[in-house]
């Protein structure tokens, strides 16, 4: 007589679970670091689009276009914290800053909770000419997460005006 069984012995099924322990093992570390890959990518990605939307605002509408840092939505904040938000509007008086007559184009919330994004003390907003030009320095602001400047990248503003990203950072201070 003979009898079908069907399922696992004890012995493939301690296999299986040894090969998924293993698995999951090298998996999961770097699965959390793909994850922080692509936030920060998104971030960076998000104010490389705001920059260029702001110099294109600035040819098309052949106005001073001021980006800058901002918590409350009102107002640059006059500090080099972009984590928090950022904000363009058309500077119509060219005093470089926020007031009644300028008009708000385009205001972004913070970043994700875990990323510090932080230019120079010196440059903490970028006005765009009427050209698409943002005379002045450089302007970079470095994007960190809680792993360290390792994993950092900055977005650098050149005199032109274009942005570009460079996949290291030196310090996240």
């Amino acid at each position: 007589m003979r009898h079908n069984q069907q399922g696992f012995t004890l012995i493939e099924m301690i296999i299986s679970l040894c090969l998924l322990a293993i698995l999951l093992t090298y998996g999961l570390p770097n699965y959390y670091d793909f994850k922080q890959n692509q936030i920060m990518s998104q971030e960076v990605n998000r104010l490389v689009r705001t920059i260029n939307f702001a110099r294109s605002q600035s040819i098309n509408s052949s106005e001073h276009i001021i980006l800058c840092a901002t918590h409350s939505g009102q107002g640059c904040d006059g500090d080099n914290l972009w984590q928090k938000g950022w904000m363009v509007f058309s500077d119509l008086n060219k005093d470089r800053q926020f007031s009644s007559n300028d008009e708000i184009l385009l205001l972004e919330t913070k970043t994700a909770h875990h990323i510090t994004a932080k230019s120079s003390m010196y440059r903490q907003k970028i006005r765009f000419d009427q050209m698409g030009a943002a005379p002045g320095t450089n302007l970079t602001v470095r994007f960190c997460d809680d792993r360290g400047p390792e994993f950092g990248k900055s977005v650098i503003v050149s005199n032109v005006g274009r942005p570009r990203v460079a996949q290291s950072v030196d310090n996240c201070g």
